[in-house]
C-alpha cells in the first residue's frame, strides 16, 4: 500500500520547507530566539506572527491548506516506498542535524533506512576517464559489499558509476538529487535511478518532488552528501568542482576525506592532489578507507557471488554486441539500442571482470 501517513509534526515542518523565501537556518533561529516550539509557531494568529517581526508573506508558510502541501502530499500517497521524512522524524539523519542550515524535510523514495547507516560518499568528475570510473565501479562495490552505504549525486561519470557498482551490495546507494525526485537529472540516468531503487537502494532530495534543478541547487546538495556520509572518497576532478566542495564541507566537519592519485599531467588529478596536500588520505585500494574507519580490513577482498551473477546475468546482452576485434561505443550504442552513457557505464563492468578491454574510441572482447 502507498505510504500516505504524515504526523502533525511532519506537516508542519513540511509548511515551512515548502516556502521558498526563507532557508531552513531562519526558521530554526527563528523558533529558537523567540523560544518557541513548533507547535505554539502554528498557533499563532497572523498579526502575532507579524509581531515577531515576520512578513505578511512569511505569513503565508504557516498556512497548513496550501497547493503546494496537498501536492506533496499525492505525491507521496500516489505510489510505494515514498515518504517525507520531517526533522524530527525518527528516520532523519542524525548526522544532517548538525548542519547550520539543515532540511527541514527529505523527500525520499526507495529504502528509507539507509539513511541511517554508515555512509561514504563517493564524487567525481562528470566528465571521468574510462580509468576513473572503472575505479568508482570497483571501490563502491567492495566497500558495499563491507556494509558500507555508498552515498553520491546521480551525475553523470564518477557518481553513476559508484551508484552501479554498489547496487544491490549489502551496503547499497543513496543518491542526493539536485532537484525533485520527479525530475530526474541527468535524463540519461532514469534507468540507473530504477536499478536502483528496484535493488534497495534510495533516492533523497530536501526539493519539492515537481522541482526543477537549477545549477545553485547543487552546492545545497553536495552539503547533504558531505553531512550524511562518515567519508568522502574523490575520483578525478578539478580544482574548481562541485567534488571539491563536497570533500571541503567534509573536511571542515572534521571528516575523513580520501583522495585517487593520478597523472601529474591530467587536468582531473589536480583536485585530489590538491586534497592530499591538505591532508586528505592517500588512497590506492580500499583497504586504505576500511583503515581509517575502523573496519576489519582482511574482510575487504571478500566478494558477494550472488550480487555478481546477478550483475553478469544482467549484462550479458550487452557484451554479445561487442566484437573479439574492435567495436566502437558507437556501434555499441547502435546495436543495443542503449543510449552511449549507459554503454559506458555498463562495459566498465565487463572491463573490471577483463571479459573487455577498453582501447581508444571502444572496446574488444578479451576472449
Amino acid at each position: 500500500m502507498p505510504n500516505a501517513d504524515i504526523s502533525s509534526t511532519a506537516h508542519c515542518w513540511l509548511s515551512l520547507s515548502l516556502y521558498e523565501k526563507r532557508s531552513p537556518a531562519f526558521w530554526k533561529n527563528w523558533l529558537a530566539h523567540h523560544s518557541l516550539s513548533l507547535t505554539e509557531a502554528f498557533s499563532l494568529s497572523d498579526t502575532a506572527l507579524l509581531e515577531t517581526g515576520l512578513t505578511e508573506e512569511d505569513s503565508s508558510a504557516f498556512d497548513l491548506q496550501r497547493d503546494s502541501i496537498k501536492r506533496a502530499l499525492a505525491w507521496q500517497a500516489h505510489a510505494q516506498h515514498r515518504y517525507i521524512i520531517d526533522f524530527d522524524h525518527p528516520l532523519y539523519p542524525a548526522l544532517l542535524k548538525e548542519l547550520t542550515s539543515p532540511p527541514l524535510v527529505l523527500f525520499c523514495e526507495g529504502n528509507p533506512q539507509l539513511l541511517s547507516q554508515r555512509q561514504v560518499a563517493i564524487v567525481g568528475s562528470r566528465r571521468a576517464t574510462l580509468q576513473g570510473l572503472s575505479i568508482a565501479t570497483e571501490f563502491a562495490a567492495e566497500l558495499g559489499a563491507m556494509g558500507l552505504t555508498i552515498t553520491s549525486g546521480l551525475a553523470l561519470g564518477i557518481d553513476g558509476a559508484a551508484h552501479k557498482g554498489a547496487c544491490g551490495t549489502s551496503g547499497n546507494t543513496i543518491a542526493v538529487m539536485g532537484g525533485g525526485l520527479e525530475q530526474m537529472h541527468p535524463k540519461s540516468h532514469v534507468k540507473l535511478a530504477q536499478q536502483m531503487l528496484a535493488g534497495g537502494g534510495c533516492m533523497v532530495s530536501e526539493f519539492a518532488p515537481w522541482v526543477i534543478p537549477k545549477p545553485y541547487h547543487f552546492p545545497r546538495r553536495n552539503r547533504i552528501i558531505a553531512a550524511m556520509s562518515e567519508a568522502v572518497l574523490v575520483i578525478e576532478a578539478k580544482i574548481k568542482s562541485g567534488s571539491m566542495i563536497t570533500a571541503n564541507l567534509a573536511a571542515d566537519a572534521g571528516k575523513d576525506v580520501f583522495a585517487i592519485p593520478g597523472n601529474i599531467k591530467h587536468p582531473l588529478t589536480a583536485g585530489p592532489h590538491y586534497l592530499i596536500q591538505q591532508g586528505a588520505t592517500l588512497t590506492t585500494c580500499v583497504p586504505d578507507i576500511l583503515f581509517e574507519l575502523g573496519m576489519d580490513v582482511a574482510q575487504s577482498r571478500d566478494a558477494d557471488p550472488a550480487q555478481s551473477n546477478l550483475l553478469w546475468e544482467q549484462l550479458q546482452g550487452l557484451l554479445a554486441h561487442v566484437d573479439t576485434e574492435f567495436t566502437s561505443v558507437d556501434d555499441i550504442s547502435t546495436r543495443s539500442g542503449m543510449p552511449v552513457a549507459q554503454v559506458m557505464a555498463d562495459m566498465l563492468e565487463f572491463e573490471i571482470a577483463g571479459k573487455v578491454v577498453a582501447v581508444p574510441g571502444g572496446y574488444r572482447r578479451s576472449y
